[in-house]
């Protein structure tokens, strides 16, 4: 007995129906990291502040941008600033800490003048307890209350501790 040969569509479909039969009748979503699914998890869970804005690409959680909109923050010395940071957690993630990066330029004790940022708990403080929203809180405080004893930008910590006048 002869076959008709199908048309490629066609044969592709039969495969992939083939396949689809083969796993038990399920199509296999594409494989997440154990980081990914924490992260995902995380960022349901997040109950973070009005002037805190978050670009996520669904395609890509593991790298986000984060917007700190200090317009109406009073007890801020940095009132009025809108200030973006990147954020990129590594596959290992909650194992080892995410990655911050502030994008905007500014005049900061704890981030130095290439946009890096000195908290502890991106360092030496992280445990795999802590999560996505307790580094949003600590780049919030940050900005609330700067530490110009552990400096990453030693000038602007100086000028900080000796004239908090001419700093702000």
């Amino acid at each position: 007995m002869l076959r008709k040969k199908k048309a490629p569509a066609q044969q592709q479909r039969a495969e992939e129906e083939e396949q689809k039969a083969a796993a038990g009748g399920v199509t296999a979503a594409p494989r997440r990291s154990p980081g990914q699914i924490r992260l995902t998890k995380d960022m349901q869970d997040l109950d973070k502040p009005a002037f805190i804005d978050m670009q996520v690409d669904p395609a890509n959680i593991m790298q986000f941008g984060l917007t700190m909109n200090l317009t109406n923050e009073r007890d801020s010395i940095w009132c009025g600033g809108r200030y973006q940071f990147t954020v990129k957690v590594p596959p290992e993630y909650p194992h080892k800490a995410p990655i911050v990066h502030c994008d905007t330029p500014v005049y900061h004790p704890n981030i130095d003048t290439d946009g890096n940022v000195c908290l502890n708990i991106l360092r030496a403080d992280w445990k795999p307890v802590l999560d996505i929203g307790n580094v949003i809180m600590g780049l919030i405080f940050l900005f609330l209350e700067p530490n110009p004893n552990d400096p990453l930008n030693h000038e602007a910590a100086a000028e900080f501790r000796e004239n908090l006048n001419r700093f702000k």
